[in-house]
């Protein structure tokens, strides 16, 4: 090892891959969706190459999206990275595209201790 040349392929490329999640509700449209993200990745001035825009998660309250995204360097991505989010939620409104919100089902049951109370002030 020690009389072997190392050439790193990377040492003098300050490009990063950009990785944007963005959820849609169940009920949207993945291919528009997908289009819309596409669409303002495209035309961001950060964006030097759009890699794609897989489906990358089924969650609980709706299908993941993520936008791979090639920019110049870190600071310009994490640029990038907060304006998508930004257009994305104003546009997906315009479009009628949902954004999932968390949901959770509280059942509620008879507390024995409630019932014992209830119980004492009845029969006095």
């Amino acid at each position: 090892m020690a009389s072997q040349t190392a050439i790193s392929l990377t040492a003098n490329d300050p490009r990063v891959i950009c990785l944007v999640p963005i959820g849609i509700s169940y009920d949207s449209d993945i291919d528009k969706a997908r289009g819309i993200l596409l669409d303002l990745a495209g035309k961001h001035s950060k964006a030097k190459e759009v890699c794609g825009c897989p489906l990358t998660q089924l969650g609980s309250s709706g299908a993941v999206l993520t936008l791979d995204v090639w920019c110049a360097d870190a600071l310009s991505a994490v640029a990038l990275k907060c304006d998508l989010l930004e257009q994305a939620t104003r546009r997906f409104a315009v479009e009628g595209i949902g954004i999932p919100l968390q949901q959770m089902t509280v059942v509620l049951k008879n507390d024995r201790h409630v019932n014992r109370k209830q119980e004492k002030e009845r029969t006095g």
